[in-house]
């Protein structure tokens, strides 16, 4: 593993063979499963205190996706780095585990993608919903992809804003938190895409956003879209950093829209990483609604 501050880590993570590849989860205390989905380009580090304050109640499952964390970072020849295998690295996670009953999906950023379109899979197999500034749709009507993601999606600075540099990766660290993260936190998030070799999921997720028709992902997207009306009863907590200048209250609206029952937190000081900005609030918020 990494070497860093273990103080801010301290779990002791499980390994899954997906066909060679390993993908690295962690699987913390007992009773009802809570399954932690992270997005781009952070890794379950993102989690690391939801699953110290709540392990002692519940299961908690945090994968890290393939590419990220403590997991492989294959070539493209040995992986595919689209939104279809990503959902299948999950399926397979949660067969391999066997958790009894259905489980709670917790979700930032492209992990919404990935939780939501397993959700509309398996609806039978998930419980509640818990979505932290994040997506389960298409790039809203009203809203603009950030000119940041435009020039690390296709122009030919991707690779080296994203890959060689790390510049993605820093930026999402200095612009996501409203409060600044100390020093340590920023190094806990850099430490496994230390170098450019490592740092090639952090560019697959940003191409795999679909945009228009014949994108790779764009019709699976489509089917999860139009599948969310039947969670429209599930219980759903909406968790959002009101900063975020990328899933900002565009997305929100549209959860509003798609999920009217749903409760919605609202954090105006925080940012995309509303984990960092307000992490003792969504706690007590969280508990109150699993024991609801």
């Amino acid at each position: 593993m990494v070497d860093f501050r273990r103080d801010l880590y301290p779990f002791t993570g499980s390994y899954l063979d997906l066909d060679g590849v390993a993908m690295h989860y962690l699987d913390e205390g007992r009773g009802e499963p809570l399954v932690m989905l992270h997005g781009n380009p952070t890794w379950s580090f993102l989690y690391r205190n939801l699953v110290l304050g709540l392990r002692g109640e519940y299961r908690t499952i945090v994968p890290d996706h393939v590419g990220c964390g403590f997991s492989d970072k294959p070539e493209p020849r040995f992986y595919e780095y689209t939104l279809a295998r990503r959902v299948a690295d999950l399926e397979a996670l949660i067969e391999r585990l066997r958790l009894p009953g259905p489980v709670t999906l917790v979700m930032h950023d492209w992990g919404g993608m990935i939780g939501m379109t397993y959700a509309v899979k398996h609806p039978e197999r998930v419980k509640r919903l818990v979505l932290f500034n994040t997506g389960g749709f298409h790039l809203p009507a009203t809203a603009r992809l950030p000119w940041s993601l435009w020039l690390c999606r296709r122009t030919p600075l991707a690779d080296f804003l994203i890959r060689q540099t790390g510049w993605f990766c820093r930026l999402t660290l200095r612009w996501g938190a409203c409060r600044g993260l100390p020093a340590p936190v920023r190094e806990g998030y850099m430490a496994p895409c230390a170098s450019a070799e490592n740092r090639l999921a952090h560019l697959r997720f940003v191409r795999d956003i679909p945009l228009v028709p014949g994108d790779p992902s764009y019709d699976l997207v489509s089917q999860t879209q139009a599948g969310l009306a039947q969670f429209r009863q599930t219980p759903a907590l909406l968790l959002w950093g009101a900063r975020d200048f990328v899933f900002n209250r565009h997305f929100l609206a549209e959860w509003r829209r798609q999920l009217p029952a749903a409760e919605a937190q609202v954090f105006p000081q925080a940012g995309h990483l509303v984990l960092e900005d307000a992490g003792e609030e969504i706690l007590a918020h969280l508990r109150r609604f699993l024991s609801s």
